[in-house]
This record gives C-alpha cells, sequence and structure tokens, in this order.
C-alpha cells in the first residue's frame, strides 16, 4: 500500500469511565493491526502503561466518561489527549451523504488522520448538531459506514452490519458487539434496507444505540 505524503497518525478514540477504558483490548488490538499492515512501529506494553494510567487519572478528576484520543505515527510517537464527553443528545438522528465510498480504498479499513472522503460531511455535521452522522453508501450502492460509526439494520429479528469488504472501519465496540453473538457481518443491499425495520449505529464513545433516519 502506498501511503500519503507525510505518513498520517493512526487514531483510537477511547472512551474512558470510573478509572478505565472498557473496550481497551480491542482498541489496542485494532492498533496493532493496523501498524503491521501499514508498516508503522508496533504499540509496546509501554503505550498499554501509559493509557491505562491517563484513565486511572482521569477517573481521580471526574467521576464522569471522558474521551480519551491516542494518536500513534509512523515511528511510535504516541500523543494522548483528554475531554470530558457530554451525553448523548436524546432521540439522535441520521442522514445519507450525498456521497458515495470507493470500496477499494485501502485506507477506510484503518482508522487514520488521513479521512479526505469525510472532510466536507464532517465540516457539515459541526454547523448541524441536530444530525449526529451521515451514513454512506459505496460505488455499488450497498451500505458501508457513517462518518464516525458503524451501522447497524435490523432484519426479521437479526442485526446486520456491513462487511468490511464494502467499505467500512472495523470499529472496535463493533468487534466486541459481533464476539458476542448480537449482530452478524453481511452485504446490505438496497432490497435488504427496504425491509429493515429498526436501525442503530455504534462507537466506541457511545455505544450501541437506536437512531432516527430523517
Amino acid at each position: 500500500m502506498t501511503l500519503p505524503q507525510n505518513a498520517p497518525n493512526l487514531i483510537e478514540t477511547m472512551r474512558a469511565e470510573q478509572g478505565v477504558v472498557p473496550l481497551l483490548d480491542w482498541h489496542m488490538a485494532r492498533l496493532q493491526a493496523s501498524a503491521t499492515a501499514l508498516g508503522y512501529a508496533r504499540p509496546n506494553a509501554a503505550l498499554l502503561a501509559r493509557v491505562q494510567t491517563e484513565a486511572e487519572a482521569l477517573g481521580d478528576i471526574d467521576a464522569g466518561a471522558h474521551r480519551l484520543r491516542l494518536l500513534w505515527s509512523a515511528d511510535g510517537t504516541a500523543t494522548l489527549t483528554a475531554a470530558a464527553l457530554p451525553a448523548l443528545a436524546p432521540d439522535p438522528q441520521v442522514q445519507w451523504a450525498s456521497t458515495t465510498l470507493d470500496s477499494n480504498a485501502p485506507l477506510l479499513r484503518h482508522k487514520t488522520t488521513h479521512r479526505p472522503w469525510y472532510a466536507a460531511d464532517t465540516e457539515w455535521l459541526t454547523a448541524h448538531p441536530d444530525v449526529f452522522d451521515l451514513l454512506y453508501l459505496n460505488e455499488r450502492e450497498e451500505l458501508c459506514e457513517g462518518t464516525r460509526s458503524n451501522v447497524y439494520v435490523e432484519i426479521d429479528g437479526a442485526w446486520l452490519t456491513p462487511a468490511v469488504a464494502s467499505g467500512c472501519l472495523p470499529g472496535v465496540q463493533r468487534g466486541a458487539l459481533m464476539a458476542e453473538g448480537r449482530v452478524k457481518e453481511a452485504t446490505i443491499t438496497p432490497a435488504l434496507l427496504e425491509r429493515a425495520t429498526r436501525l442503530r449505529l455504534s462507537n466506541a464513545l457511545r455505544g450501541w444505540f437506536d437512531v432516527r433516519l430523517t
């Protein structure tokens, strides 16, 4: 894979609460996999300990949830920042994005600071705080993901999430839900979408929650 000039940082955006990161093992596993695939320095035990120490410190400061953001550079430099995480607004809404994703774009499979396909929509979301996320289809009209979340549809009582091959990031909350057997991966076509009775999103900050398409 040819990386963009000035290789992007890998990102892990984690929820820290009561001194711990609940999905920390999943975050570290994804970071390790992306670093290996992209030829970056590989995370080590020292990084894990640093994240745990930061989470513990946040627990001492405030009992509420925090957004803990890790940037990992190609040479193995780690940057950690934290901020209080506001509560999720009631009745979160989503809309369709006006652009499509290219399922063959290799960096879609990795969470990095190189996200040109989301730039305009991220700016739009900032100006429209009543919309939680925008959802994408790919060039084959298969459901992919949102700018900040994985997406799920309920069909015949079962929850399905788009296959990675459709062009989506394998989110850590998504991985945990699949490992628990609560969600199955599928290619979600327009025909399947018409049969969906409920819609949910997930990410590591917010968990797994219902949304309304407007």
